[in-house]
This record gives structure tokens, C-alpha cells and sequence, in this order.
């Protein structure tokens, strides 16, 4: 090692010291930063991304239910994990996104919290409920719990990992003289499972009984816990599940599964993220032929072999390598998926969900959809697809919004007073400053244009059904 890369590293130890990281996560951080150094860039080999087998890989949830009736008796061994350290700031957000009002004048947190609540009541038992928070959301969401008076007897909560963005090509560590919050970033969500051993969590859990862990994102209302999934995997004897869905041309960055193959031999299932594909087979992993489903990040998994994995001290997840500009600083941030971990599992499986169980929110234009009555709260409070959008056969909801006036929750919750009827629209455009001053009903492909200046209002138009396959509304 020369001096100038061991001089690098010597500051990364420092500065992760300062923070009170641990040895054994510093040191797994450094060798990551080493396999950079060694040209790991993060992108697969695409000889090596094979098919799944139907029959052995993947098994479907209508499979399941109607094999397992989901006796209720396998829910005491369950612990739900949500991801809670996003901030939304793609949103415009600067505290937590689970805060943000989803249904009913509810949050997302509370929603999550009323689901767990419900199962509790119905069923009679405690299914913990532990958030994986990070340094930004942790307080925020506590005082959320504590408002909406949500207890157990285990903590609610547990912190997320952060590394140093590291300055391209020393890899040394971001230094900014004004805010230092920005030489920091997530190592990405695969941080979970270290972090469950290094607390202390993951063997309390066991000891008391607890044998696998539902993990899936904060803001994916749809994710609830299925007793016939857990029943299945149990029975099974499976280590580690990973929920798929069918893939349309609006979800062309989402994650895959595949099957490993070197040298004509296959290998483990392993996950492949947008940032690790090659450029020249990126159509490929896009397209709808050789991927037919992409990961929803609900994941199942046994924590007595998750512990013994980890334990063997060889628990490898993909490396993401992320490259981004901070202040003019070309840097790197060094991340891994959750789902990765599926690779150090021999007993594996697919699950092939309906679209009900992935209803996220990543931008201005999913949280119009799950706030309006496209999407119906449930009375398990999960939040799904609305019962008549489902009788009349209509798909996603596509919707555009101008980013001048939209992207940002706040610019949204002031244009957009009154949520309009959705259940029956296919397609909404919006482009131009308008005001949805009154409550309207929009029905099949609809745009509506304000070619500017200033600002219009919804209610200028006169009606209140706006309802033509082929009508642009401008306002003149």
C-alpha cells in the first residue's frame, strides 16, 4: 500500500472514529473502499446473469394461498422491520417523507402503525414493529409514535450506519467547511442486517421466540404482513423470500433477480440493481422480455440462519458504487441493497405478488395516486388499488406533473387543494401553474394546459367532470 492510499484510509478511520462507528464496521467500510481501489466499479458480468427457472426459482403468492390457509399460530415467530431513514428530499423534503399526510389525515407511519395495531387485535399477540431510522428521522418519528400512542415491549426503533462520501480519486473523505451533514451518506438499505447484529437486536429477538423478520420500505403501504407467506416459509424451511411483481414499461429501473451461472454452472440467486448493469445491456434490463418482474424490496427472512450467516464472518452484498457531485466534488458513495443478501442463502424463493402489495411513493405524482380515490385505506389499513378501479379493469393510474410547479410537496399541497376523483381517470397531464381549487372528477386520458403567465384555477373551467379520451383543457 502506498502512502498516499494508506494516508486516505488513515482518515477515514479518524473520521468514522470520531463519530462513534464501530471498529468492526469501519474495517468492513475500508474493505470496500480497497475493492474500488482494485477496480471494482459495482457492474456485473452479464455472461453471468442467467435465466430463473419457474418451477424451482419463483412460486406465486396464488400458489400459496391456496396451499397454506395462513394459520395464525406462526405469527408469534414474526417481527415486521420498516425502512425509515429517507427524508424525501426528491420531494423537496427535509424531515421525515413517513410524516407526510397519506390517508384520512393520517401519516404513513401511523398507517403502518394502524396495520400492526389491527393484527395485534385480531389475532391476539404482539407482532413487533421496529423502524430502521437514520440520524435524520429517528427523533421526528418517535414523537410521531409517542403522539399517536403507539407501544410495545420491544424498542420501536434502531439507527442506520452512515459512511464518509469519499472524494474522487484519492477516496479520501468529504470535507466541507460550512455544513458537514454533507460529507456523510447512507451506505445504502443492506446496512439492516449488520446493524440488527451489532445492536444487540437480532439476539433478542431470537431469544424471545422470534424467528422471521418481514422487512419492506416505509412508504409501500401495501406491504403488509400475509400469514400465508409466513406459513409457507416456515413449513419450507426457506431462508430468505424476496417479493416480485409483474414488470410494465413504468418500472423499468427496478431492481431483478436472477440466476447466477459461471462457466455454464449454476450458482445462487442474486440481485441486480439499475447502477450495476452495464450500458450497453441497460435496454435489455428495461425491457419487459428477460426480466418479467422486478424486486418490490419486501423481503422475508429467517433470522437464526440470517445470524449464522453473518456470524461465519463471509456475508457478502453487492457493491453499489455511486457516483455524485457535491459543492463541484466529483465523490463516490459506497452503498449495498438489502435484497443483495439474498445471494448468501441456499434455500431461496421468488414470490411472484400482485401489484397490491407495491404501492410506494417516490415522487409528486404516486402521492396524488394513493391520495385520491384511486386508492382505497382498507379496513386492515393497508392501502390498495380501489375496488371499483379493479371491477372496471383499469392498471396503474399514469400521471405527469409539471416539476415547475409540482416536485416539490410543498409546491403540490398548495396547488393542489382539493384531491380530484381519480378512480375512473387512465392518464393525467398536467402542465403549467394550476390551482385545484374545487373538487372535480377526471375520467379516462385527460391534459390540462395552462400555457401562462400566472396562475390559473381548477374552477375557472365551469364543470365538474372533466371526462374525454382525446381533450386537452386549456384555459384561454
Amino acid at each position: 500500500m502506498d502512502s498516499m492510499t494508506a494516508g486516505s484510509e488513515k482518515l477515514v478511520r479518524e473520521k468514522m472514529l470520531a463519530e462513534g462507528l464501530s471498529e468492526e464496521f469501519i474495517s468492513d467500510f475500508i474493505s470496500k473502499i480497497q475493492e474500488v481501489r482494485n477496480g471494482e466499479t459495482g457492474i456485473v458480468k452479464w455472461e453471468e446473469v442467467g435465466d430463473l427457472d419457474p418451477n424451482k426459482d419463483e412460486i406465486s403468492l396464488e400458489k400459496i394461498e391456496s396451499e397454506y390457509s395462513g394459520d395464525p399460530k406462526f405469527l408469534k415467530e414474526l417481527v415486521v422491520i420498516k425502512l425509515n431513514g429517507g427524508l424525501g428530499t426528491s420531494m423537496g423534503l427535509s424531515g421525515p417523507k413517513s410524516l407526510i399526510e397519506i390517508k384520512d389525515g393520517m401519516s404513513f407511519l401511523e398507517v403502518v402503525c394502524r396495520q400492526i395495531e389491527f393484527i395485534r387485535q385480531k389475532y391476539n399477540l404482539e407482532v413487533p414493529l421496529i423502524l430502521m431510522d437514520s440520524f435524520s428521522t429517528q427523533k421526528e418519528s418517535q414523537d410521531e409514535l409517542t403522539k399517536i400512542k403507539f407501544s410495545q415491549n420491544y424498542p420501536t426503533s434502531f439507527l442506520q450506519h452512515k459512511v464518509p462520501r469519499l472524494v474522487v480519486p484519492e477516496l479520501k473523505p468529504l470535507e466541507i467547511s460550512k455544513d458537514n451533514s454533507e460529507e456523510w451518506c447512507p451506505p445504502g438499505h443492506g446496512d439492516i442486517w449488520f446493524t440488527l447484529l451489532e445492536t444487540g437486536l437480532l439476539d433478542r429477538l431470537l431469544e424471545n421466540g422470534y424467528k422471521v423478520a418481514f422487512v419492506s420500505n416505509g412508504d409501500n403501504l401495501g406491504a403488509t404482513v400475509h400469514p400465508g407467506i409466513l406459513e409457507y416459509i416456515l413449513k419450507e424451511n426457506l431462508d430468505f423470500c424476496m417479493e416480485m411483481t409483474p414488470k410494465t414499461l413504468a418500472d423499468k429501473k427496478g431492481g431483478a433477480i436472477f440466476r447466477r451461472v459461471v462457466g455454464g454452472e449454476k450458482k445462487n440467486l442474486q440481485l441486480l440493481e439499475t447502477a450495476q448493469v452495464p450500458s450497453d445491456h441497460m435496454h435489455e434490463f428495461e425491457g419487459l422480455g428477460k426480466f418479467r418482474t422486478f424486486s418490490t424490496n419486501n423481503l422475508w427472512i429467517r433470522l437464526d440462519v440470517l445470524k449464522e450467516k453473518l456470524l461465519a464472518g463471509n456475508f457478502k452484498l453487492s457493491l453499489i458504487v455511486n457516483p455524485k457531485k457535491v459543492e463541484g466534488k466529483e465523490v463516490l458513495q459506497l452503498e449495498t441493497a438489502m435484497g443483495s443478501a439474498i445471494q448468501n442463502f441456499s434455500n431461496t424463493k421468488g414470490l411472484i405478488i400482485p401489484r397490491d402489495r407495491f404501492a410506494p411513493v417516490k415522487k409528486c405524482e404516486d402521492y396524488l395516486v394513493r391520495r385520491s380515490d384511486a386508492y382505497s385505506l382498507n379496513p386492515d389499513f393497508s392501502v390498495t388499488m380501489s375496488e371499483e378501479r379493479k371491477m372496471l379493469g383499469l392498471g396503474e393510474l399514469v400521471i405527469s406533473l409539471d416539476e415547475t410547479y409540482y416536485k416539490k410537496v410543498k409546491d403540490f399541497t398548495d396547488r393542489i387543494q382539493a384531491i380530484p376523483s381519480l378512480v375512473r381517470c387512465t392518464s393525467l397531464k398536467v402542465e403549467g401553474d394550476i390551482l385545484f381549487d374545487k373538487k372535480v372528477i377526471i375520467e379516462g386520458d385527460v391534459i390540462l394546459i395552462n400555457p401562462g403567465p400566472g396562475q390559473r384555477k381548477l374552477s375557472e373551467l365551469g364543470v365538474d367532470r372533466i371526462s374525454n379520451d382525446s381533450l386537452r383543457f386549456r384555459f384561454t
